[in-house]
């Protein structure tokens, strides 16, 4: 992280590597980091397309966290959870998918898919985060692009709606490979 020069000027990566940890509960879908960039950064993970069903889980742990004796969170009335990143200002959430999509990225990229994506207010991303490539399988991470000033709810229906289009996409892909490209459609 000293290596950042954003992080280093906000004096977030002074004590690297000291004072942090790692919590993973046995099924490994859920994680606690302290100390690193967020300071506090709580995932939950799933396998399916339930959202709510990890999302709830979240809830609960959250819920958990914030009740213990002595722990107290950045907010604002305004802003909602402040963090070290403005990207995560307000909820602090940031909610993703991988899904594969084999018949849209069978040109190795994730042009197709970006171009489902963007007029829902999607990113796409590689399986290990920014800047990193797209799974062999043509699997991609997709999140909401902005954070800011967006509820929770809003993320969780965002990632639903890109889900349906991009497996509606993907169907046809497969179903017709030689077909000409058809234009993207965004859900309002």
């Amino acid at each position: 992280m000293d290596a950042d020069p954003y992080l280093k000027s906000a004096g977030i990566s002074g004590d690297w590597p000291c004072g942090r940890g790692c919590y993973q509960s046995a099924d490994g879908g859920f994680i606690i980091w302290f100390g690193e960039e967020d300071q506090l950064r709580i995932m939950c993970m799933g396998k399916g397309f339930v959202l709510n069903s990890i999302f709830d889980r979240l809830e609960q742990a959250l819920k958990l966290v914030e009740g213990i004796d002595g722990i107290e969170f950045a907010t604002s009335d305004k802003y909602g959870y402040v963090t070290s990143c403005p990207s995560n200002l307000g909820t602090g959430m940031r909610a993703s998918v991988h899904l594969a999509l084999p018949g849209l990225t069978k040109d190795g990229t994730d042009t197709k898919a970006k171009e489902v994506c963007k007029p829902l207010g999607l990113s796409v991303r590689g399986t290990g985060g920014e800047h990193t490539p797209i799974g062999a399988d043509g699997t991609v991470d997709i999140s909401p692009s902005g954070r800011l000033f967006i509820t929770e709810a809003e993320i969780v229906t965002k990632l639903y709606n890109g889900i349906k289009l991009l497996l509606e996409k993907e169907a046809e892909a497969i179903a017709n490979p030689d077909a000409p490209e058809r234009a993207c459609c965004a859900i309002s």
